[in-house]
C-alpha cells in the first residue's frame, strides 16, 4: 500500500475505525467534525479518481469530507465574559471561536474560570 494522504485525527479515526466498523462515531477533545461522503457525490472530486472505470464500478467509493468546524465564527453565536477571556488568555486569540465555547479541550477553562468568581 502507498499512503498519499495526510490526515487529522479526526479524519485518521473515522478512517481506521471505518475500516474495522462501518457503524463507527467519533468524539474527540476538539470540535471537529467529518463524515463519510459517496465520491461520486463530490463535485471537487469528479475526474480526480485514477482507479480504472471497472473498478470504480465494482465498489462503492468513499471520501472522507473534513468539516473543520472549530473555527467557525459568527456575530450571531452568544459570548460570555469566561468566553471572551479564555479566548483573551489563549495562544490562539481570535482563531478557533467556536471550539473554544464548546470543546473539551477548553472546558476545564472555563469551570476555573467560573469556579473564581461567584458563578457556582
Amino acid at each position: 500500500m502507498h499512503v498519499a494522504a495526510l490526515v487529522n485525527d479526526t479524519v485518521g479515526a473515522l478512517s481506521l475505525g471505518y475500516y474495522h466498523d462501518p457503524d463507527t462515531v467519533v468524539f474527540g477533545t476538539g470540535s471537529d467534525s467529518c463524515y463519510l461522503e459517496r465520491t461520486d457525490a463530490i463535485i471537487k472530486s469528479q475526474g480526480l479518481l485514477t482507479t480504472s472505470r471497472s473498478m470504480i464500478s465494482s465498489f462503492i467509493l468513499f471520501l472522507v469530507v473534513n468539516m473543520e468546524w472549530g473555527n467557525f465564527w459568527s456575530s450571531h453565536l452568544p459570548r460570555t465574559s469566561y468566553d471572551i477571556d479564555l479566548d483573551a488568555e489563549s495562544s490562539n486569540r481570535n482563531d478557533m471561536g467556536f471550539e473554544k465555547m464548546i470543546a473539551g479541550m477548553y472546558l476545564g477553562d472555563i469551570v476555573r474560570m467560573s469556579q473564581e468568581s461567584d458563578i457556582f
